[in-house]
């Protein structure tokens, strides 16, 4: 037989059929099982806890309070800032009445202006007029036709033409100052209202914050879920400083959980979005579940100087039995080729255990190949070798059919003592 080397076939062979089958590489990671949304709840308030409402495995609703801290000095607070609101209220009423008070002065101080300046006008004229009676008057005595009594009492109205005229400028000058202080006036009243709005702005802001600070003292569930962690006891004071303390933990949906699980640096390129994978859990042996590939988290961590990335799984838990924290020995499908002919990785390593103890020249065996049972004999055939997953391979070969089984190792007839597989 041509290309072919033949054994006799006096010992008891194992064997494997040739199959056509679906060659699955996969990457093994661990991990543990987290809820697919997990919350904590915690208090930015500190305070002793007056009351407690849920424990462990309670199921809640969003908004249920789920425990209380003592409210008296909140509530007092809230008091306090009410009171100080409503004092800047009423003293914002009180401002916008001498606003209206100053503006009415103003609107008087300037009504008033054009009387003193007609008063000015009539001094300046009747002035004038006393002005021309004087100079006819002292024009006709240097003529002799007028009395000197007449000059001096023209003179005597001239001057106090004059000094009315200079009054009436007094008091229009004193009414100009009278205005410019009512504006004054009403700008200080303006800006006396203006701070009264802007503190009760502030006030109402503290009030606010109060109130707020007051419905804290109830800790309410964000999510529906179940409460899976519990921190604190009912009289336990909390001192949270600039950290909100965690009280609660709620797992929000364990219909849907997913999985943490660790990759290594060497095997990470081989992990994408969307692959399929099956998991087990020690808590049920035997069981296989099922999940698929998340999220990659780009965020590496350095373990005893192995860089691992955190690879996350989703995986249904529609009955439950998946539990949190749960450690998970996980297989990645990364690749599947169908192969037409598949053999154990076994039989790549197979040689006949006669042929190597011969003393007989050693027949010229290609690197890969396998032995197949044929009429009784042990046949070579050498193979090309694909695919692989570790268990079974992918081969091809003019002179391997479907129908051939392979050799993988052989049985000594006394002993029952397998050889040849490696």
């Amino acid at each position: 037989m041509s290309g072919l080397s033949e054994f006799d076939a006096s010992k008891r062979y194992v064997t494997a059929p040739v199959k056509s089958e679906e060659i699955v590489k996969a990457v093994m990671a661990t991990g543990t099982l987290v809820p697919a949304l997990n919350v904590e709840v915690g208090s930015v308030l500190s305070g002793q806890v007056s009351r407690l409402l849920v424990d462990f495995n309670d199921k809640v609703t969003k908004g249920q309070v789920l425990a209380e801290l003592d409210d008296r000095s909140y509530a007092l607070a809230v008091d306090a800032s009410q009171a100080a609101l409503e004092g800047a209220r009423f003293e914002i009423k009180s401002y916008e009445a001498r606003l209206k008070r100053a503006t009415f002065d103003l609107w008087q101080a300037e009504h008033q202006l054009p009387v003193f300046q007609a008063r000015v006008d009539a001094a300046n004229i009747a002035l004038e007029t006393a002005d021309r009676e004087l100079k006819r008057k002292q024009w006709l005595q240097e003529r002799q036709v007028a009395a000197i009594a007449d000059v001096q009492n023209t003179q005597s109205r001239r001057d106090a033409a004059e000094s009315s005229l200079r009054e009436a400028e007094a008091n229009l000058a004193n009414q100009t100052g009278l205005v410019s202080a009512a504006k004054a006036d009403v700008e200080r009243a303006r800006a006396d209202l203006a701070n009264a709005q802007a503190a009760e702005l502030r006030l109402e802001a503290l009030a606010r914050s109060a109130a707020v600070d007051l419905e804290r003292t109830k800790i309410r569930s964000p999510i529906d879920g179940l409460v899976v962690g519990r921190s604190v006891t009912e009289g336990q004071t909390l001192a949270t400083g600039l950290e909100a303390k965690t009280l609660f933990t709620i797992a929000g949906d364990l219909g849907n959980m997913e999985i943490n699980a660790r990759i290594d640096e060497s095997d990470i390129a081989r992990i994408k979005t969307g692959q399929s994978a099956g998991f087990t859990v020690d808590a049920f042996p035997g069981r296989t579940f099922s999940a698929t590939v998340k999220q990659i988290r780009m965020a590496p961590q350095v373990i005893s100087n192995v860089v691992t990335y955190t690879v996350v799984l989703k995986t249904p838990n529609h009955d439950g039995m998946l539990l949190p924290g749960m450690t998970v020995m996980a297989n990645i499908v990364t690749q599947r080729t169908q192969g037409n002919m598949t053999v154990p990785m076994s039989a790549l390593r197979y040689r006949p255990r006669g042929v190597l103890a011969s003393n007989e020249p050693m027949p010229s065996i290609p690197t890969d190949s396998v032995w197949v049972l044929r009429n009784g004999k042990a046949v070579v055939i050498p193979v090309v070798r694909g695919e692989e997953d570790g268990r079974n391979v992918i081969v091809s070969s003019e002179q391997l059919s479907p129908a051939d089984v392979v050799i993988v190792g052989e049985k000594d007839d006394e002993s029952g003592r397998r050889y040849g597989t490696f």
